[in-house]
């Protein structure tokens, strides 16, 4: 209850003035010794296969694909770049998916394996994001707090980033993997950005208490709503990113 509260307080800052935040870098504080090489890529034949299911329905007007189950929300979302790709991949990382997260305020990147080019494979990172949506602080809803195996892949015409969550020390999620791409367009005068989550985060309590949630109707219409302003929001930040612009929400 007291974490409740605290979460309601802050709820104001985070809702009104995010930008007066402080940013600060939560360290590793789990043992990345106890994870093995295949550990890292054992979520990707179940991405693969979710993948398979968004790409067969069809797109928004916004390029955005939804599937939901009753705890579990499957989503896809991509953005055409009218930059060349090679260019592109110069300028923007995709070994820091989490720090383009809407609201991140911190990210901790321990590389565990890289290739002969010096490039990351194998990565545990530690992301801390404000909640998502910002008015479920209102309700009781504390930061995103997840820990998560990252595996990437890298090809002549793509590279990207596999994300696997192994712990949340808050309780803030159930499962949050996924990837983000960056793939060449055509000819490579243009780069493509997609997105994949399979995500399951626990009702904000206070929308729990009140039985919201048995509202199926209203809870597909928030959720869908809230997934198109983070990704949306990512997006801007990559853009961001590639043009030098500073993105991170709070003060250093």
């Amino acid at each position: 209850m007291r974490d409740i509260i605290l979460n309601v307080v802050k709820a104001p800052q985070i809702f009104f003035a995010k930008q007066t935040i402080k940013r600060k870098r939560q360290p590793m504080s789990i043992d990345i010794r106890s994870y093995q090489s295949e550990d890292f890529g054992y979520i990707i034949p179940t991405l693969r296969n979710i993948e398979q299911q968004l790409l067969a329905l069809p797109a928004t007007k916004s390029g955005m694909r939804w599937i939901h189950h009753q705890d579990t929300v499957y989503f896809y979302g991509e953005r055409e770049f009218d930059v060349p790709y090679d260019e592109f991949i110069r300028k923007v990382s995709v070994c820091h998916a989490g720090e383009f997260y809407r609201d991140s305020v911190s990210t901790d990147t321990h590389v565990v394996r890289t290739d002969q080019q010096g490039r990351p494979l194998h990565q545990v990172v530690r992301i801390v994001a404000l909640p998502q949506p910002n008015y479920a602080a209102f309700m009781g809803k504390g930061n995103l707090d997840v820990y998560k195996l990252e595996q990437l892949d890298y090809s002549e015409n793509e590279q990207r980033v596999w994300m696997y969550t192994v712990h949340s020390p808050n309780g803030s999620a159930v499962c949050d993997d996924g990837y983000l791409a960056f793939r060449r367009v055509g000819d490579g005068s243009k780069t493509s950005v997609s997105f994949l989550a399979c995500q399951n985060f626990p009702i904000p309590p206070l929308m729990a208490l009140l039985r919201l949630d048995k509202w199926t109707w209203l809870k597909t219409k928030l959720t869908e709503h809230a997934y198109k302003v983070f990704c949306n929001t990512m997006f801007n930040n990559i853009q961001d990113c590639y043009l030098g612009i500073k993105f991170q929400v709070g003060r250093d």
